[in-house]
């Protein structure tokens, strides 16, 4: 049986998206990953999709939420919440539907102004996520 995760940052437009996808492509159905956001922004990131795209990771499935959709809803249990990014670490809430918690800080990829530069540092963060749920 695959190990439920939800990837958790602020904006859940790049950071966590990336975890979501990497654990849903990377990890050989090791892995059943999710995202939200503490306080999501409603769209994502423009270097996630393209990325999203180029692996043909379908799109349909990308959706910046809000973590409250996730906490105390009995359709969803997560084995492992992963915090992306600094902020979300402090301001998240406790899990209860969550047996483990980690923390993998990245730097925010929306303060990098290149589309090409954006793109290579979520491309990292992608391949840094997979091979650490690979290491798990």
């Amino acid at each position: 049986m695959s190990t439920k995760l939800i990837f958790i940052c602020t904006g859940n437009s790049a950071r966590s998206i990336m975890g979501e996808i990497a654990a849903n492509t990377l990890t050989e159905n090791k892995f059943i990953g999710f995202s939200a956001g503490s306080h999501p922004i409603g769209e994502i990131n423009d270097a996630a999709l393209d990325i999203a795209r180029d692996i043909n990771y379908p799109l349909d499935k990308l959706e910046s939420k809000n973590l409250s959709h996730f906490i105390n809803n009995k359709e969803y249990s997560f084995d492992i919440g992963i915090t992306v990014c600094d902020n979300a670490k402090e301001s998240c809430p406790v899990f209860m539907n969550c047996s483990k918690i980690l923390h993998w800080s990245y730097p925010d990829p929306a303060k990098v102004h290149d589309f090409q530069e954006r793109k290579k540092e979520l491309l990292r963060i992608y391949y840094d996520i997979g091979d650490k749920l690979n290491n798990l």
